[in-house]
């Protein structure tokens, strides 16, 4: 029986099988989360029939970055019947002078890949598959670079060469893809140490962004999503560059914020895949990175009336929820009890367990339901104000929060690190580590510090040790798990 022949319900199983198999994945190309199906690509290039019935796949996720090619291959789909399939748009933004000095803007492009990863086919031209051109009209409300919107504040440019006109419409008409739930937003870019990064005053940051390509190109793409109508709900902004926005202080922006229900800094992206850019992000970034995380209160959590999902994910090398660790480039929280009303779910990666934390998510006990502490610490040093995870667990748990259904804390450590001290315990030590070692929900909540010497992040095995034997952190975790779980149990029964 061919393909054809069997009925289509049939035909999206195979294909919901064809992209789970190793075969297709191993022939995917990938930009961290952006996954491009080539095999899809070609199969659909075999007949209209097929071209049809793979474009929910193929177009799911579109790419965008600040160039024409980029921007009317794009503008082709959006006025296509192909539009309605997008969910994700990812927008990568560059400058000429970004790598390595010498290399052009195109060829950067070329070298990453973007040229291939034309939808349905297109041709590196913009010539779409069936030859048709797109016609290069504006879309509504599109505007001509350096044009503002009323109450915009406008950047006097040389660099208008960075931003097209398409990928201004584009950004800043976001409803042309009806379907679209996802923006994820990056700027690849290279620490420059002639730059002043720690910029604040409104008129500096004005002519900053008039002098400088990145600048120039941070302040137009944001000021184009500004200009959008209220549609997407989830913001991705990866790998933020650490400096002032001066789109961010704008009436538009925070409007614009104010509509979103999930945002998410993703400010590493898969670090086991991070190429030097990002160690020289970090050595380059010591002061800008902390100084511009204690600016994402003003900038963005105070104008999240709306959000009910927030993930920070936070490097290793600038974990937050850090106190006076001057000189490092580890920051502190500013969350605050006013901040994000209606949250309901809350994922952290590399964070310390600080008080501004606990009374986060104390004020929150109303509204939360799913809270995840990857890889995060407590600390018995000053920086932190001396925070246990006994005291996180046992404030959350006095706290009665009713709709808390879940609370995950996933941490490296593992039973391997008691076992290791195995013959330099005592016999009373060596008894009440069995005993514990028996029941494999126990576990080792991990504590750290912060080198005098270098700034590193640094397990405190000394601490977690004294805390594994002591026991409180384990009593507070299991009276917080046993309440969550209660709390599930409800649910599960309405």
């Amino acid at each position: 029986m061919s393909f054809l022949a069997v009925p289509p319900e049939v035909q999206q199983l195979i294909i919901d099988e064809l992209l789970r198999s190793e075969d297709l994945k191993a022939r995917r190309e990938q930009d961290e989360r952006i996954i491009v199906y080539y095999d899809l690509i070609e199969w659909s290039c075999v007949h209209s029939y097929f071209r049809s019935l793979l474009a929910p796949y193929i177009f799911k996720t579109v790419k965008l970055v600040n160039d024409e090619k980029s921007g009317a291959s794009l503008d082709a789909v959006a006025r296509s019947p192909h539009c309605v399939h997008v969910e994700k748009l990812h927008f990568i933004g560059s400058t000429p002078d970004q790598v390595n000095g010498e290399e052009t803007h195109e060829k950067k492009l070329n070298r990453e890949g973007f040229d291939s990863e034309k939808p349905d086919g297109e041709k590196p031209d913009g010539e779409k598959p069936d030859g048709e051109k797109s016609d290069g009209k504006k879309s509504d409300g599109e505007k001509s670079d350096g044009e503002k919107s009323d109450g915009e504040q406008s950047v006097p440019s040389v660099h208008d060469g960075i931003f097209p006109r398409s990928v201004d419409g584009l950004l800043s008409d976001l409803k042309r893809f009806p379907s679209l739930k996802s923006l994820s937003i990056r700027f690849d870019h290279h620490y420059d140490d002639e730059d002043d990064y720690e910029v604040d005053n409104p008129d500096e940051v004005l002519k900053a962004e008039a002098q400088s390509p990145w600048r120039a190109l941070m302040c137009r793409a944001y000021s184009a999503l500004s200009r959008s109508t209220p549609h997407v709900k989830h913001l991705d902004i990866r790998q933020p560059i650490q400096t002032k926005v001066s789109t961010f202080g704008s009436a538009a922006f925070r409007a614009f914020l104010g509509h979103l229900e999930q945002l998410t800094f993703s400010i590493h992206n898969d670090l086991e895949r991070m190429d030097y850019r990002f160690i020289e992000w970090v050595s380059d970034a010591t002061v800008a990175y902390p100084a511009i995380m204690r600016t994402l209160d003003k900038c963005f959590f105070e104008h999240l009336a709306n959000v009910t999902m927030l993930s920070i994910k936070a490097p290793e090398e600038g974990t937050f929820g850090v106190v006076g660790a001057i000189g490092s480039p580890h920051s502190p929280l500013v969350l605050r009890a006013g901040h994000l009303p209606l949250l309901k779910t809350l994922h952290l990666e590399y964070a310390f367990t600080s008080r501004e934390l606990i009374g986060f998510l104390v004020h929150h006990k109303e509204t939360l339901e799913e809270v995840t502490l990857r890889d995060c610490y407590a600390s018995a040093e000053d920086f932190c104000r001396r925070t246990s995870w006994s005291k996180l667990f046992k404030s959350l748990f006095s706290s009665h929060p009713a709709k808390l259904r879940r609370f995950e804390p996933v941490l490296r450590m593992s039973h391997s690190f008691i076992e290791d001290k195995d013959g330099f315990l005592s016999d009373g030590e060596e008894e009440t580590v069995q005993t514990l070692l028996q029941d494999p929900g126990n576990i080792i909540f991990p504590y750290a510090k912060i080198s005098n010497y270098d700034g590193d992040l640094v397990p405190d095995d000394l601490e977690t040790w004294s805390a594994f034997m002591a026991g409180n952190d384990q009593r507070y975790w299991l009276l917080m798990k046993n309440l969550v779980d209660r709390n599930a149990m409800k649910v599960t029964k309405e």
